[in-house]
């Protein structure tokens, strides 16, 4: 008999479910829940959505209008699109200040500014570090 995953605490791996390439890269985001406007930095960013830290909580499954500034050359492309939150993490790192990790899926993009991120992406992918 033997075990499908390494034994001695092993992790079994999981399968990588996100269907679109994301890249680890610091893009301006303004985020509006109907509110005044947040602005923020993108941790990491997909044609299919966005993960970032805001200083407050906004609960999950809120509908957001979201604008990014993608970076191209000398010029910035802006990106005016809708997504939600589908997961909000605490950040523990700092107890006497409230900052939250959210994960933000797109679901009104247009395919031009689809397009313009899978470019983005794919480019920073392929850039030597």
């Amino acid at each position: 008999f033997e075990l499908p995953w390494p034994t001695g605490g092993g992790i079994m791996p999981t399968p990588e479910r996100r269907r679109a390439p994301r890249v680890a890269e610091r893009i301006s985001l303004a985020i509006s829940d109907g509110g005044a406007a947040i602005t923020t930095e993108t941790k990491n960013l997909s044609a299919s959505g966005a993960y970032c830290t805001l200083d407050r909580f906004i609960a999950p499954m809120t509908k957001l209008q979201l604008q990014l500034e993608l970076p191209d050359g000398a010029r910035r492309t802006t990106i005016t699109c809708e997504g939600v939150v589908v997961r909000v993490d605490p950040v523990i790192d700092n107890p006497d200040r409230g900052a939250y990790h959210f994960a933000i899926y797109f679901t009104e993009l247009r395919e031009r500014d689809r397009s313009a991120i899978t470019h983005f992406v794919r480019q920073r992918l392929s850039a030597p570090s």
